[in-house]
């Protein structure tokens, strides 16, 4: 049959793939862009699934847009606008109740109206609950180096205000990704730190003071100090240090209130405060912002309403409420950039101290799981049970399900931390990356696999079905197309039969007998295939063996003879190194066979079948009876260059009704015979043979076999002769009549069918 050449994937090291998709996740987790992009992608799904959340009612916005600017009948740049309408709005906020008042503008300088400015300083003065910011701008001390200068608003205003501290953002995040809760290396409170402490210790003082002093007195008066004297100028910096300082002087201190601030019977807002200013002075100042939703989110009152309220502002209206005051995304004047990206719209950069406060004072800013040395691992460990599920030996479909499972429990986990506790797990490279990363090795490894299994399926069957068979077979679902199969072709057979089998199976024990018959077998099978046969049948020391001729005349014919010289090299070496006798004998035949299935829908095989099989199995027994080894017949040699070959004659083989001529195949096709004096005088002694011409026939093999006495096909023919001779004798003698010619020759055809011969003889 036909070769095929395959492609194994045995050599691909398919252990490797967990390791792979863990140190790659773990990598990627290292570029410097990476962090960006998790920021964009991953905490924005984060924020599209939890949806916008409904921010803590003590928090309002006093909204300067473009509405109260028509009803204020005011400039359309807010710089220009009186500050006798930011005394107003003190005033009503006061009459109000508001706790704190946060202006997010910043006075830089004295007004057109310096009466206006004092009126506002002296709302200011009175209310005594009023933070105005700070302007925070690079300041050049050397060519090419520049700190950062706190610029604070008109003094008149500064000195007046409960404090005064800028609202900052980190240049390292996005434009609205986290804030900073301190800055500068004494550690100065940002405006949403400075409310937070502000707000907590002048609503919750006594609560806090309580749950501190059974472990820390010294600190318990800290936080009660403000609350003695709500409307004084309080410096929150140095609260703040002199807290943390406290905190670091006694480290069992943050433990113990870490574990107040877990009692079930400790008020839930007393809880969260402390909890809350227990993580702001000991973590990182840059915190992340947890959004509330798009712009307007927060409670927004209009400027001019707050404005113009005296007469109709009942008492109270803003009793425990922080007021923000600061430009609304409609109205923001041209020399400040106060949008910024969020991941639900554009706000408002008062929107975003809102936001910050917010998050302090619920104790939910979103806290990145892990730190990036953290995330790393967490990725190495999440990529190698990933390339785990895809390495293991699930089926294709399984596996896909499983870890599209895992993907969607990650999502899901991902989801309820970053809801309940504001917690981000990173999304981007475990679900973007190494997901699908697992799916698709595991589908190419399920496909490598299934290959190899097909590989091995393959090697195994083609010891049995020829290649070209079991891939025809194998594209048809129904297998009852198997006991259909078959096909009419033309081909050579090749039959084959060792010498002494028997008497080796009398003398070996079944078990070193096998071991022999497949080391013989390994050697003979060699030539067959690597020439391109297949092997059909093998039976005890018995092979046959076909080749197909798929159209090119003559290729396959040339590779069975060319097999068979090969096979009986093959054969004398493995006598050489088994140290026995086990010759061979060869029959080889061309003609019409059929190749298909053979047998019940029980058992059965893939065989050839015909008459070319036959007398293939015939010419390898005439070996026995003419002591040669190869034999073909004439149709095999018609068209080649058969210079290598010795033709013995016409033989009728057992079972056939017209005789075979018969060839001894002795040496390659392209070789001269050896030694070419035998090969001459054989041709004329059988010239002789054929023409009955017994006594000459006769003397001419008797000399052959004088010279040559190993040569068979000689010795045969010399005893032919001889039988013949005597039977002729014998005949004339006890008839008393002579022979002619003619009657010899019937003699000789009569001998002839009488040398009939059957497999394995």
């Amino acid at each position: 049959m036909s070769r095929c050449s395959q492609f194994s994937f045995s050599g691909i090291r398919i252990g490797w793939v967990p390791l792979a998709i863990a140190l790659s996740g773990a990598l990627l987790s290292l570029l410097p862009w990476r962090a960006r992009l998790e920021e964009d992608v991953g905490l924005g799904l984060l924020y599209a699934l939890r949806g916008p959340e409904a921010p803590p009612q003590n928090i309002a916005i006093v909204g300067i847009d473009h509405e109260s600017a028509v009803r204020l009948q005011a400039s359309d740049d807010p710089h220009d606008w009186s500050r006798r309408l930011h005394a107003a709005l003190i005033q009503n906020a006061r009459r109000g109740s508001a706790e704190l008042v946060a202006f997010n503008i910043f006075f830089s300088g004295p007004s057109p109206d310096p009466t206006a400015d004092r009126a506002m300083a002296e709302a200011m003065q009175a209310a005594g609950n009023v933070v105005v910011t700070d302007y925070v701008k690079p300041r050049q001390i050397h060519p090419g180096v520049y700190v950062e200068s706190v610029v604070e608003p008109l003094a008149e205003l500064a000195d007046t205000a409960l404090a005064t501290t800028p609202f900052l953002l980190p240049k390292t995040s996005g434009d609205a990704e986290a804030f900073l809760t301190f800055f500068g290396e004494e550690r100065r409170a940002t405006l949403p730190t400075l409310l937070f402490l502000a707000y907590s210790l002048r609503t919750r003082s006594d609560d806090l003071a309580g749950l501190v002093l059974p472990f820390d007195p010294e600190l318990a008066s800290l936080l009660a100090g403000p609350a003695s004297s709500p409307n004084q100028r309080v410096d929150f910096d140095a609260l703040a240090r002199g807290i943390s300082d406290r905190l670091r002087a006694k480290p069992k201190l943050n433990a113990a209130l870490e574990e107040v601030a877990a009692r079930e019977a400790v008020p839930k807002p007393a809880r969260r405060l402390l909890r809350s200013l227990l993580r702001l002075l000991r973590e990182d100042r840059t915190r992340y912002f947890n959004h509330y939703g798009p712009a307007r989110t927060f409670r927004i009152l209009p400027y001019h309403e707050l404005v113009n309220a005296s007469p109709s502002l009942p008492a109270g209206a803003f009793k425990n409420k922080v007021l923000l005051v600061g430009y609304l995304d409609d109205f923001q004047p041209e020399t400040l950039e106060g949008l910024f990206y969020t991941p639900y719209s554009t706000v408002s950069s008062v929107e975003l101290a809102a936001t910050a406060l917010a998050n302090l004072l619920e104790d939910k800013w979103v806290q990145p799981a892990f730190s990036p040395p953290g995330e790393a691992l967490w990725l190495l460990v999440w990529g190698g049970a990933l390339g785990w599920l895809a390495h293991s030996s699930l089926p294709a479909p399984r596996g896909a399900v499983l870890i599209t499972a895992l993907g969607g429990g990650y999502l899901g986990a991902a989801w309820l931390l970053f809801r309940t506790q504001g917690i981000w797990l990173p999304i981007l490279i475990p679900l973007g990356w190494q997901i699908p990363a697992a799916l698709l090795a595991s589908l190419a490894l399920n496909y490598f696999r299934q290959t190899r299994r097909e590989e091995r399926m393959r090697a195994v069957i083609q010891h049995f079905i020829p290649v070209d068979v079991f891939s025809q077979l194998t594209r048809h679902e129904d297998n009852g197309s198997l006991l259909t199969y078959g096909r009419l072709t033309k081909g050579v057979c090749l039959a084959t039969d060792a010498g002494r089998y028997t008497a080796l199976a009398e003398i070996l024990e079944p078990m070193a007998l096998a071991r022999l018959m497949n080391a013989y077998y390994e050697a003979i099978f060699e030539p067959v295939t690597r020439r391109g046969g297949w092997i059909s049948d093998v039976i005890g020391d018995a092979m046959l063996a076909v080749w197909v001729d798929e159209g090119d005349a003559g290729t396959a014919r040339h590779e069975a003879l060319a097999a068979a010289l090969e096979i009986r090299q093959a054969v004398r070496h493995f006598e050489k190194s088994h140290e026995l006798v086990f010759p061979i004998r060869m029959g080889l035949h061309y003609g019409d066979l059929r190749i298909g299935y053979v047998g019940s829908a029980g058992r059965g095989e893939i065989r050839a079948v015909g008459d070319t099989v036959n007398t293939a199995a015939h010419l390898e027994a005439l070996n026995k009876l003419l002591g040669s080894q190869i034999l073909v017949s004439q149709p095999l040699l018609e068209g080649l260059n058969a210079q290598g070959v010795r033709p013995l004659g016409d033989f009728l083989l057992a079972g056939k009704s017209r005789p075979v001529s018969v060839t001894e195949l002795v040496s390659g096709l392209d070789e001269l015979p050896e030694p070419r004096e035998l090969f001459e005088r054989f041709r004329e002694a059988l010239a002789l043979f054929a023409e009955a011409r017994w006594a000459e026939a006769h003397a001419a093999f008797m000399r052959l076999n004088l010279q040559f006495p190993e040569d068979g096909p000689t010795r045969f023919y010399y005893k032919t002769c001889q039988t013949y001779l005597a039977d002729l004798t014998l005949i004339a003698g006890s008839a008393g009549i002579s022979i002619g010619k003619s009657d010899a020759a019937r003699l000789s055809s009569d001998a002839s069918r009488g040398s009939k011969v059957t497999p394995h003889d």
